[in-house]
């Protein structure tokens, strides 16, 4: 499927009460400021123009993904995510997501994967709820997966990849380079990813000016992004 030409997300973070300022001075401008409901993706979809996310749907169908949030500063904070840059809030917007041109040169290796896991700079990281899906979950995930065609049949074999790949993005060992700037990238294709809005909302890897993240099957399904192009996420 060719992606459309013209695709631009901003994301703030912001308290309650800057959310509650913000709603009402949309609603004064007659744009209307959707809440999200279910899962933290959807605002992605090109559809909705802006949309508040509070700090309860990380909990909701996506509670085992939404433990990184819960650890992370972001945590209790409302995510704004906007088509249009949002004036006199600059200093809250966290990233400016484009569609991008990027490919990278391969994915990672199971041993590379199972390396990215055990990087004493990540493990210690790592929430101990992101590790506990029950089985519904599990066959969720693979069929998911199997969803974008994929041939890996084994719960354990994606959720290496799911968790080396958030990996990368707090230790990158895959990345790009531009004047010695390091640019983390997702390590596989989007049938094994898993919550690629925690990269995407600045939540993990947002050390990084720029990074190259790859939709994951829920963000591809409930947002309708494009499998396997790569989304450009620039600080800032």
């Amino acid at each position: 499927m060719k992606p459309k030409a013209i695709y631009e997300k901003h994301v703030y973070w912001v308290s309650r009460e800057d959310e509650a300022r913000l709603r009402e001075r949309l609603g004064n401008e007659g744009i209307r400021l959707r809440s999200a409901k279910g899962v933290v993706c959807t605002p992605l979809d090109e559809i909705n123009r802006i949309t508040s996310v509070a700090p309860e749907v990380w909990d909701d169908t996506c509670g085992r993904q939404g433990s990184w949030y819960r650890c992370s500063v972001r945590n209790g904070l409302y995510l704004i995510v906007s088509s249009f840059p949002l004036e006199g809030w600059e200093e809250k917007r966290a990233a400016r997501i484009t569609r991008s041109s990027f490919v990278p040169p391969r994915s990672a290796t199971d041993e590379e994967k199972r390396a990215l896991v055990a990087d004493p700079a990540v493990a210690p990281r790592i929430p101990s709820r992101w590790s506990r899906a029950d089985e519904t979950e599990r066959r969720i995930q693979l069929r998911w997966a199997r969803r974008f065609h994929t041939e890996i049949n084994e719960y354990d074999t994606l959720f290496l990849t799911h968790t080396a790949n958030h990996a990368n993005f707090l230790s990158p060992r895959f990345f790009t380079e531009n004047d010695g700037e390091i640019m983390p990238y997702s390590i596989d294709r989007s049938a094994h990813l898993c919550s690629c809005c925690l990269e995407l909302f600045q939540v993990l890897g947002a050390e990084h000016r720029k990074k190259f993240v790859a939709p994951c099957p829920g963000a591809c399904i409930f947002a309708r992004l494009t499998p396997d192009v790569f989304l450009l996420v620039e600080s800032g």
